[in-house]
């Protein structure tokens, strides 16, 4: 069924915490295991410039999310991306031990949030929180006849792309995979001309400076080595996304290259915002 807005998502099926390494990489996924809550909010700090006894200009500090974590019981894989430290395996069956050991001079990490709805009718809804950190308590009570509920909050950063938050509605349900698809994006300042794209050897044909996504999705899956289905472009002319999905899902492919040669106006480039890896 074709996506109609507005969708209604109900309930929380899966939140997934993802590690970020100190060179901006992403580690490998860990899921917050019976999650209860995953709530988020835009906020942004104002000034207001006053003069001539008026106000005259108002202007904000930078966007940033502020978001609240509810699972239940105590996964300390997820707590070690949630607050650090260092997770240790002991022992064998009977005798296995796990803890999680972490010290005052350890400050928090930096991780990333992905939340997963499904929607009234059809498909789900996912949101994507980039660069998070807990900067309030991290806690859980143990008390009878209860269980315990790990509960955090804290607030969220733009990445090194500038994205703040994503909220993704998909026709067909789509879980949230333990590896990490690999994202690059394609921007482009040209007011005219074509590019061409070349991935692992293999290259495009001329590329309109403001193609959309469906035609540049279609330009790349007609590349020897990228099959209908290895990767699903969003976005808009200007911005594109392209994320390796299918039989290139989870995996650290090298990144594109483009050729500005003939575009007009300005040039393009290819960053990678999310490097690929097996879960």
């Amino acid at each position: 069924m074709t996506l109609t807005s507005p969708v209604l998502p109900y309930g929380l099926r899966d939140v997934k915490l993802t590690p970020i390494n100190s060179d901006g990489s992403l580690g490998t996924p860990v899921d917050l295991p019976a999650a209860q809550t995953l709530s988020f909010s835009e906020a942004e700090e104002f000034e207001t410039l006053r003069g001539d006894d008026r106000d005259v200009a108002i202007h904000g500090k930078g966007p940033k999310v502020n978001f609240d974590l509810e699972a239940g019981g105590i996964s300390l894989e997820a707590w070690q991306v949630l607050t650090g430290g260092t997770l240790s395996d002991l022992g064998a069956t009977p005798n296995q031990t796990k803890s999680l050991t972490k010290l005052v001079t350890e400050s928090r990490p930096y991780f990333q949030i992905e939340g997963q709805s499904i929607n009234d009718v059809d498909g789900d809804t996912h949101v994507l929180i980039y660069k998070c950190k807990v900067t309030d308590t991290l806690e859980g009570e143990f008390a009878d006849g209860a269980f315990f509920i790990t509960s955090c909050s804290g607030e969220a950063l733009g990445n090194a792309s500038d994205q703040l938050y994503t909220i993704t509605w998909n026709e067909t349900s789509s879980t949230i995979t333990a590896g990490v698809n690999e994202l690059q994006l394609v921007v482009s300042n040209a007011t005219g001309g074509t590019f061409t794209l070349t991935y692992s050897g293999q290259t495009t044909g001329a590329l309109a400076y403001n193609i959309t996504t469906t035609a540049l999705q279609t330009a790349l899956e007609a590349l020897s080595n990228i099959a209908p289905g290895d990767v699903l472009v969003t976005g808009e002319a200007g911005a594109w996304y392209v994320e390796f999905i299918g039989t290139l899902a989870e995996t650290n492919v090298g990144q594109m290259t483009v050729d500005n040669t003939s575009l007009t106006g300005g040039d393009s480039a290819v960053t990678t915002i999310r490097a690929g890896a097996a879960g």
